[in-house]
C-alpha cells in the first residue's frame, strides 16, 4: 500500500505542477513504470484516485444532520483568532468542495483550539486533517496535497 501512496503522490505532484506540460495518460504509466512500480500497482493508485469521488460521496449520503443542511457554520472569535487568514479560507474550501463533512469540520476545530499553538496555519491544519479525518486515502491525499497560498500566482487552494 505504502508504494500505491507514492504513486498517488506523484500523480498530484505532476497534475498539479503548472511549470510543465501536461502529460498524457499512457505518459504517466510509462513515467512510473520506468520508475520502477509495476502494472498492478499502478492499477490501484488509479483505482483509488477515481473512487475517491463515489466515496466521499456515499459517504455524505450516510450521515444527515438536520440542523446543518441550510446552515452556514461562523467561526468562533477563539477559532478565527486561532487559525490565520489563509487557513480559514483553505479549511471553508475543503468544506465548499465536500471534501471535509461537518462531522469532520466541527473534530478538526477541536483539534485546532486544543492545539499550544498561538497561530495555526495550512501546515499545522494538513496535519489536524491527517489525524481527524478517518478514511485512510482522504486523509493521505488531504494531508499531503500541496496548497498554494495567496501569495503564489495560483492564489487558490480548492476548485
Amino acid at each position: 500500500m505504502q508504494r500505491v501512496m507514492r504513486i498517488i503522490e506523484r500523480l498530484i505532484t505532476e497534475v498539479l505542477d503548472d511549470t510543465k506540460e501536461s502529460l498524457t495518460g499512457p505518459e504517466i504509466i510509462a513515467m512510473l513504470l520506468r520508475e520502477g512500480y509495476n502494472a498492478d500497482e499502478i492499477e490501484q493508485a488509479l483505482s483509488l484516485i477515481f473512487s475517491l469521488p463515489e466515496a466521499i460521496q456515499a459517504r455524505s449520503e450516510e450521515v444527515v444532520y438536520p440542523a446543518w443542511q441550510d446552515s452556514m457554520r461562523v467561526f468562533t472569535p477563539e477559532e478565527r483568532a486561532k487559525l490565520d487568514v489563509e487557513a480559514q479560507g483553505y479549511l471553508l474550501g475543503l468544506v465548499g468542495a465536500n471534501l471535509i463533512d461537518q462531522a469532520e469540520l466541527e473534530d478538526i476545530l477541536g483539534e485546532v483550539t486544543a492545539l499550544q499553538l498561538s497561530q495555526v496555519g495550512i501546515p499545522e491544519l494538513q496535519w489536524i486533517l491527517g489525524r481527524v479525518v478517518e478514511d485512510e486515502v482522504r486523509s493521505f491525499l488531504l494531508s499531503t496535497a500541496p496548497v498554494y497560498s495567496s501569495s503564489d500566482k495560483a492564489g487558490i487552494w480548492w476548485n
